[in-house]
């Protein structure tokens, strides 16, 4: 019975994510407006009743299908820092890797640009506000992992964290929402090296 009942749930999740990854591809290419739930039924191959087993609405799947990206994301980032064993190490990662996701993802981009309220930085407006705080919470674990190896300076994990975690979505807004032509990946690489560092001589 139990064997049975996690294929169950396996049958179940591994729909679930070719629904998500179909339904962000649309709204990505279409935009929200223009897409459908029937086109998302098609697309997976299944009927307009089966889709919604897994969502209520079309907005539900909008919702969900953009959680499911932005989950990835961050789970990409999460495996990719535990390579790694210093925090310095960590920190250049998750900041570098982040910022390269998006580069290689198209289809999330787009849906950023289409719709730019998915970034917030007022956690009261932030629909996708359990996503992003399991983002912050990695990076102030980082942070915390510096403090303890004696390699950053001992701050306010939480305000500190909040405030890299907002000058990150300014960045990322700047770059793929409202690009203005200037050079990301130099502003990215100073901004590194300015953390790192500091801004006063000593």
């Amino acid at each position: 019975m139990r064997l049975k009942s996690f294929m169950k749930k396996m049958d179940k999740a591994d729909k679930e994510q070719k629904i998500f990854q179909a339904a962000l591809s649309l709204f990505a290419h279409f935009g929200y407006r223009k897409t459908t739930v029937e086109d998302v039924a098609v697309k997976v191959g299944m009927t307009k009743s089966n889709i919604y087993f897994y969502v209520k609405n079309k907005q539900d799947l909008y919702e969900k299908s953009v959680s499911h990206a932005l989950e990835k994301w961050r789970d990409t980032i999460a495996a990719e820092i535990e390579t790694v064993d210093s925090a310095k190490e960590k920190f250049a990662i998750a900041a570098g890797r982040s910022f390269e996701y998006l580069e290689d993802h198209g289809e999330l981009r787009a849906l950023l640009i289409k719709d730019p309220d998915i970034f917030t930085l007022s956690p009261s407006e932030d629909r996708f506000y359990e996503v992003n705080r399991g983002a912050m919470m990695m990076l102030k674990a980082v942070i915390q992992q510096g403090i303890d190896e004696g390699v950053f300076y001992p701050v306010d994990v939480d305000h500190v964290t909040e405030f890299l975690f907002s000058v990150y979505i300014m960045f990322l807004i700047k770059t793929y929402v409202k690009s203005d032509g200037s050079s990301s990946e130099r502003m990215y690489e100073e901004g590194l090296a300015l953390i790192f560092r500091g801004l006063c001589k000593t």
